[in-house]
Parts: C-alpha cells; sequence; structure tokens
C-alpha cells in the first residue's frame, strides 16, 4: 500500500521560466541551479508532434489489462513496473515503463511485449529521446558558459557519449479512489527523492502532482505546464559543481480524479566516468566537499539505498576539526 502526506495547498508563485533563445539564459539558469535545482524552459524546439504521439502511445500502452502489461515485467532493469519503486521496498501509486535510450538494445521482441507495433513504438521513442538529450545538451552547454567555464561541452559531453548511461521513464498515476477517505491527506504516487544522474527532463500531462522541497523543508507543488520541459539538477551535477548547483528533492502526489502521465529523460555519464568536482570551478583555498567516484559506484550504491535516503552523504569529505 502507498502511504500519504499531508495535503499542502501552497503552490509555488514562480518557477524560475528561462526561454532558451534568449541571449541571459545562461545566467538565469545558473541562478536556478544554484537556489532551486529546479526551473522550466520553453523555446526547447521539441517538436509537439514528437510529445504528442509518445504521449498517446504510453496511454495506449497504461489503458491495456494488467495481465498484457505484466508480460513486459517484472523491470529488470527495464521493462513495466507497478507500485513497487526499486528493490528496497519503496512502493507508490504509480506504475511505469523504464526503457534504455539506447532503443537497438531494446529488441522488437521486447518492445512487442508493450502491445504495439514496436517499429512504430521504438520510432516515437527514439525522436523523443533524440530531441529531448539535444535540448538537455544545450542546457548543460548555456550551464558551463554561465559558470564561465571554458571547455563549453564539460557536462555535455557526458550525455552525448555513446557510452551513456541514461535511462528513459515513463510514469501513469491512475486517479486513486482512496483519498477521499484519507481526510486532508493526499497518497503518495512517488516518494521523495533526488535523482543521481546528471540532469532530468521532465514533461508531464496537464495534472498536478509534482511537489519540490525547498531549502527550508517545505514542500511546494509545482503548477502543471504542459508546454514547457522541467528541468531537475541532478546529484552527479551537484558534486560535479561542488556543491554550487543543488539536486533538488522531489516527490509526486496522486490526484482523486486525473490520470498523470509524465515521461523523464535521465541524462548520465558512462558508467567509467569519475565524478568529481571540477578544478575550475574551485575558487582559491576552495577544497573539495566531495570525493572522486564511478558513475557506477554511485549507481550501485543509489540502488541499494532506499529512496529518501540522502545518497551523497557516502561520498562526501569529512571536514578536517
Amino acid at each position: 500500500m502507498a502511504s500519504a502526506a499531508s495535503s499542502s495547498p501552497a503552490f509555488l508563485s514562480e518557477v524560475p521560466l528561462i526561454d532558451l533563445s534568449s541571449p541571459d539564459a545562461k545566467q538565469l539558469i545558473v541562478k536556478a541551479c544554484e537556489e532551486l535545482g529546479f526551473f522550466k524552459v520553453v523555446n526547447h524546439g521539441v517538436p509537439m508532434e514528437f510529445i504528442s504521439t509518445l504521449e498517446s502511445e504510453s496511454t495506449n500502452f497504461f489503458s491495456l489489462p494488467l495481465s498484457e502489461k505484466q508480460k513486459a515485467a517484472p523491470p529488470s532493469p527495464f521493462g513495466y513496473g507497478n507500485k513497487q519503486i526499486g528493490r528496497n521496498g519503496d512502493v507508490g501509486w504509480v506504475e511505469y515503463i523504464l526503457l534504455n535510450t539506447h532503443l537497438e538494445s531494446n529488441s522488437d521482441g521486447f518492445l512487442s511485449i508493450f502491445g504495439q507495433d514496436p517499429q512504430k513504438l521504438r520510432s516515437a521513442v527514439n525522436n523523443y529521446i533524440s530531441a529531448v538529450r539535444n535540448m538537455a545538451c544545450e542546457i548543460l552547454e548555456l550551464m558551463a558558459e554561465g559558470l564561465k567555464i571554458q571547455q563549453r561541452n564539460v557536462f555535455s559531453k557526458l550525455v552525448m557519449d555513446e557510452e551513456s548511461d541514461s535511462v528513459f521513464r515513463v510514469n501513469h498515476y491512475p486517479p486513486c479512489p482512496q483519498i477521499q477517505a484519507l481526510k486532508g491527506m493526499n497518497m503518495i504516487g512517488f516518494g521523495e527523492h533526488t535523482d543521481p544522474q546528471i540532469i532530468s527532463v521532465l514533461r508531464s500531462n496537464n495534472t498536478s502532482g509534482l511537489q519540490i522541497s525547498l531549502a527550508d523543508g517545505n514542500w511546494i507543488s509545482v503548477p502543471p505546464d504542459q508546454n514547457s520541459f522541467f528541468i531537475n539538477v541532478g546529484d552527479s551535477l551537484q558534486v560535479m559543481t561542488n556543491g554550487r548547483f543543488k539536486s533538488v528533492k522531489h516527490r509526486v502526489l496522486t490526484n482523486s480524479l486525473k490520470s498523470r502521465i509524465s515521461m523523464i529523460y535521465f541524462g548520465g555519464p558512462p558508467l567509467s566516468e569519475k565524478i568529481a568536482p571540477l578544478p575550475s570551478l574551485m575558487k582559491g583555498e576552495e577544497r573539495s566537499l566531495y570525493k572522486e567516484f564511478t558513475w557506477f559506484e554511485y549507481k550501485r550504491s543509489a540502488y541499494n539505498s532506499r529512496l529518501a535516503d540522502n545518497r551523497l552523504v557516502h561520498f562526501e569529505r569529512i571536514a578536517a576539526s
């Protein structure tokens, strides 16, 4: 059974909105990453056709009988999952598809389990991921420019690398009829967590549910906006900026009446990539807050933890007393 959370009426009045075609986009992105670790973008260049086609394919899949969907289960690591999140006891009011972004490694046989024409599904996912990856890399390059890093592709090259360990996830939060009985409480769709990768790119339908945690620990609801993409700073980017950018803690609450579908691209580095603060961002006597680790080491640690755990604490340097 998914857990419940206190209902919070507070909405984030102004999610930082960044027009990627604007000359001051890079400064605004840096400010948003330092203050919230979260922002939304417009003029993103992802064709609406790619978005609506994949959303439609996803809706068709989640509309299938459970017995059909379970042919693609369990996710090991890719496939269909229902309520169980990870392997350490976390649950939520959610069902999902997890796919490798290198779709050639997902065979037609695997894709046909999803109950549709595998070539059609492959094409829809490929088009969407390719466009969203390009947008993510543009944002990462604007971040580097805004941080005055000489090497503009210092972040984006990790996501563009053919060995990049990126994943694509579609979450479906069905209406939750039990909410009325909870009297002011909300059902947790997906529990609080940060994303371990470098960057996450989120697109959802026009249904509320997403919340982010502010620095003071308060949870704030993010108004839905189906015309924008939401961007999360991941743990790896927090480390590479030596804590200057904040990995945002977030969660999803369910809705009693409306389904919510969200599509998330998680841009990750190659498994062998060493993650550490960039020397070019260290000022004067500033010391590294984190030990160097490979993405494989961090990913293994993250997947062996609970959702809400502070995963970075195991990789922080202990300050000399």
